[in-house]
């Protein structure tokens, strides 16, 4: 029997994979610009011998830690989740409506969301399990795996706009206590601890008494991420975390979180977070200040 948090994100994937039955979304070039806090957004069709009309949009209001959202071929959010709304410092939800990225986000930012959107026009191809940093209006951070699907006509097949999660990538020791893995947290620590010097895959393995095969497969399970990808997501972390918080320099910065120097450093950073790190550290106070926060 999986857990809540499994079952959860089961619900997710199999709601989002709707794009892919015959299903309808309201019409792009007609964004709705008022549509009340109800369940207004429905997905019609046969999923498992059923015809089925489903709640779409009152689904995803019931995630709390899962932003939804769909936009028309030219980048406006014809529909989004309270959830998003929230992160976004909004109460209202219909206050993005008719919007595009690059109408809130910090400029580097927004160029991001719309290259991954023309990508997903263009070639009809989702975009899978993105990991990308978000920031909260009280200047917390968090991480989010983001997913992109094409929304196409039911009769043409014309892609008429892109469909969308970010889930809540849940990395805090205490978290994973929380659902059980007190190995898995122990190596996380670890991980935490020896930033200057990242511990390897083996390393962190035998923290856990796990063989790097298993460890991999826990870490996947839990995080879906690679162990890899999630050393170097607390390494990019901490240095959000220095360049926010100190003056220190990006050369200094490099070496505290276990890069060979400054370059290697700019080239994960910005592959991480859409950002050089230079940009970050001097955008950060206008994108805090802003009505919005870098969250798709």
């Amino acid at each position: 029997m999986r857990n809540p948090a499994e079952e959860a994100d089961a619900l997710v994937l199999r709601r989002a994979a709707l794009p892919a039955y015959k299903s309808r979304v309201p019409a792009p070039s007609m964004p709705r610009t008022g549509f009340p806090q109800c369940s207004v957004l429905f997905a019609h069709g046969e999923v498992g011998g059923l015809d089925l009309s489903l709640p779409l949009e009152r689904l995803f209001d019931d995630l709390p830690n899962v932003a939804f959202f769909i936009k028309d071929r030219a980048g406006r959010y014809v529909a989004v989740n309270r959830t998003l709304a929230e992160r976004c410092a909004f109460t209202d939800k219909t206050a993005l409506l008719g919007k595009r990225p690059s109408d809130f986000y910090a400029a580097a930012l927004a160029a991001r969301y719309e290259r991954q959107d023309r990508v997903i026009l263009e070639t009809g191809r989702p975009l899978m399990d993105s990991l990308e940093l978000h920031l909260y209006p009280n200047r917390q951070r968090g991480w989010c795996l983001t997913n992109k699907y094409p929304a196409r006509d039911t009769k043409s097949g014309e892609i008429l706009g892109i469909i969308g999660i970010s889930r809540d990538v849940e990395t805090s020791p205490r978290g994973i206590e929380a659902r059980g893995f007190g190995e898995l947290a122990a190596a996380l620590e670890q991980a935490q601890r020896e930033i200057a010097d990242p511990p390897g895959i083996e390393e962190l393995s035998a923290v856990c008494g796990l063989t790097p095969h298993h460890f991999s497969k826990l870490v996947q399970r839990v995080f879906h991420l690679t162990p890899r990808k999630l050393i170097m997501k607390i390494r990019i972390d901490e240095a959000l975390h220095l360049l926010s918080a100190t003056s220190r320099s990006l050369s200094d910065i490099a070496y505290a979180t276990g890069f060979c120097d400054q370059s290697a450093f700019t080239r994960h950073f910005r592959q991480m977070t859409g950002l050089p790190p230079g940009v970050f550290r001097s955008q950060i106070a206008g994108v805090h200040s802003s009505p919005l926060t870098n969250r798709e």
